[in-house]
């Protein structure tokens, strides 16, 4: 065999060898149950595990070309184009983002990553679980919904047919109960628990 087919031949074997592992990967990445995506540089996903999906309420392969961004508070954003435009100038290739999504909350850990392919991101989720003790009853609910969206006492009160002081009752026991002083800090704690959808306006 000349010199330029054994080279050729060992080009073929390791395209092979870099096939073979890729599909080993992409096995393992489906099986692990920690929500995972890996995505361009710019965010869009390339290919998303099933336990990301599950937590997205889709299938993996609606969530493909679609930004990860879509999924999460706008505010996000802003930390992860730092992020890219830090990579792109020799930045720091790692950030953990504290983030809301539809159902919950945690961090989204984002990660550069790269081979002989090019660049591109890993992105695993971390959930944080809701407490027990900030579990909302339906009126509770209905209570911090119309609060998150700007009424006042007596407007929550005559929307849902009770009393202002009751309404402040309530207000003051999810108060206690999530350890912050009024009810604008309360708002901002629901949001970080996931109790209201960061995506919804308006607040549900």
């Amino acid at each position: 065999m000349s010199e330029a087919g054994h080279g050729l031949g060992e080009l073929r074997a390791e395209q092979r060898r870099a096939g073979m592992w890729r599909n080993r990967f992409l096995a393992l990445l489906d099986r692990t149950p920690v929500p995972t995506a890996i995505c361009q540089l710019d965010g869009t996903i390339i290919v998303a595990n099933p336990a990301l999906a599950e937590v997205l309420d889709a299938r993996p392969s609606q969530l493909r070309e679609r930004h990860v961004l879509e999924y999460f508070q706008p505010k996000v954003r802003r930390d992860f184009e730092r992020l890219v435009a830090g990579l792109e100038h020799g930045g720091r290739a790692r950030l953990v983002i504290a983030v809301q999504f539809r159902g919950g909350a945690g961090e989204l850990t984002v990660q550069a990553v790269s081979d002989d392919g090019g660049s591109g991101l890993l992105i695993t989720l971390r959930i944080t679980p809701v407490p027990a003790d900030v579990q909302l009853s339906d009126r509770e609910s209905e209570i911090l919904r119309l609060i998150a969206g700007g009424a006042t006492s007596s407007a929550v009160a005559a929307e849902l047919g009770i009393t202002g002081d009751g309404v402040n009752y309530h207000l003051t026991r999810l108060s206690d109960r999530f350890g912050v002083p009024n009810r604008t800090a309360l708002v901002a704690r629901a949001y970080s628990l996931g109790l209201l959808d960061p995506a919804s306006w308006p607040p549900r």
